[in-house]
């Protein structure tokens, strides 16, 4: 069970105070990890899957990528609308929206055979996501606060992630036997799951009545234009953050494809259904899991980080170019691309946490929004590139590139390692 203190260290007096809606702490813990494992498992009936379904279908590799590449182009120019809804018309209505346009995409997948179809499938749920996810987590900080929560929220948002992890593979085994029997299915499991989400889970988001403010539509065109403005221009003048983001836009721009192609090569190496890919999905979640818990165990100095960035990012490069030079022996890859998955584990909540301390909370929002435009657009700019690859010489020669492209972000760690080294030195010679 999850407490207050166990979450966050947290008195037990604050437990029993309630909150102004009449919950306690640990209750409004028990709710929020609830709300996150229902939505989780309604996203995962797809995971794994999603790939293979566009192939059979009649898709080749360059559309089904342009496809995902529309998913982040749309998650990223909705992210200000949608958080100006949640605002306006409060965080549960805004999560029973968000869960019913994702249900009407997973219907329009589930109809669609043709590629025009499966860019409007994936425009409506780009929208529909990011309805969802600010308003999880903003009701959830506000709840937890507007119950007297005391203490971090580290842990908290750590345990959190297990269990969506926990969703994500159950349902993603669930939907790999679904789709075994027949490949759309699992679209319908979970728009079905979206709906439960709208109509019931989304109940336990009780808010504390208050005057929601209007919601000017005819400004949104321009706060969209300023967010985006402001973000470059205070994310380039921090040359930390700068480099951080420019890395990882690079990672995304290798990675991206990479999510998009294994289900399919394990699928039709091992040629046992379409069942085994759930399992070899849930043994790549057990393995990011393992990796981030001994990054987040792991204390460090400051001065060290970038070297351990070169060195994870070096294995990561290795890694997925060896993955993909093994290609002809599937069990080999399999072991090859676990260990890759544990790398990829430890660098993400690595680097996540080195952003936000670069980060003051009057210009996180903002500065957060500069890192997620790098992402996003090396996203979009990898899977379109790495598409025409995999079409033209084959998915093992897509992951090779891959590889090679990691080690562009090694520049980048070097850069912040002389950056700290001439902070140290200049330190030193004040003291």
């Amino acid at each position: 069970m999850f407490t207050a203190q166990t979450a966050g260290g947290a008195a037990r007096s604050d437990e029993a105070a309630l909150s102004s809606s009449g919950h306690t702490p640990r209750q409004v813990l028990v709710r929020y990890c609830g709300i996150w494992s229902a939505y989780s498992i309604a996203s995962g009936f797809l995971f794994g899957v999603y790939p293979i379904f566009l192939h059979a279908r009649g898709l080749n590799q360059f559309q089904m990528d342009s496809v995902l590449a529309i998913y982040f182009a749309v998650t990223f120019l909705t992210d200000v609308p949608t958080g100006a809804f949640a605002d306006a018309l409060g965080r549960r209505r805004s999560f029973m929206l968000g869960c019913s346009l994702r249900a009407v995409a997973f219907l329009v997948y589930f109809f669609a055979y043709h590629y025009p179809m499966f860019l409007l499938g994936e425009f409506i749920d780009g929208i529909g996501t990011t309805f969802c996810n600010g308003s999880i987590d903003a009701w959830g900080v506000d709840a937890l606060d507007d119950a007297g929560y005391k203490g971090l929220k580290d842990r908290l948002f750590w345990r959190i992630s297990q269990l969506m992890n926990l969703g994500f593979m159950i349902s993603a085994v669930i939907g790999s036997y679904i789709a075994d029997w027949n490949i759309a299915w699992p679209w319908l499991f979970g728009a079905i799951g979206y709906l439960i989400n709208a109509v019931f889970i989304a109940r336990l988001m009780h808010e504390k009545p208050h005057q929601h403010s209007a919601l000017n539509l005819a400004a949104m065109p321009s706060l969209i234009r300023r967010r985006v403005v402001d973000g470059l221009r205070q994310g380039f003048a921090a040359r930390t953050l700068f480099l951080l983001s420019l890395a990882n836009g690079i990672f995304f721009a290798a990675w991206a494809p990479y999510w998009l192609e294994w289900p399919q090569f394990f699928n039709q190496s091992y040629g046992s259904g379409v069942w085994v890919v759930g399992w070899i999905y849930g043994l790549f979640t057990i393995t990011r899991m393992i990796g981030a818990e001994v990054m987040i165990q792991t204390s460090g100095e400051r001065a060290g980080r970038p070297k351990k960035l070169i060195v994870m990012a070096s294995a990561l490069a290795l890694l997925m170019y060896l993955g993909g030079s093994s290609a002809n022996h599937t069990t080999l890859a399999l072991i090859i691309f676990s260990m890759l998955n544990a790398c990829m584990g430890a660098v993400l909540p690595f680097v996540q946490s080195w952003v936000n301390e670069e980060i003051r909370a009057e210009q996180r929002a903002t500065l957060l929004s500069f890192r997620s435009t790098f992402e996003t657009m090396g996203g979009s700019i990898g899977l379109l590139i790495t598409g025409i690859i995999a079409d033209r010489a084959g998915i093992p020669t897509a992951w090779q590139f891959a590889g090679v492209l990691t080690l562009v972000t090694l520049p980048c760690y070097w850069a912040l390692h002389k950056r700290i080294g001439i902070a140290s030195d200049q330190a030193s010679d004040v003291a």
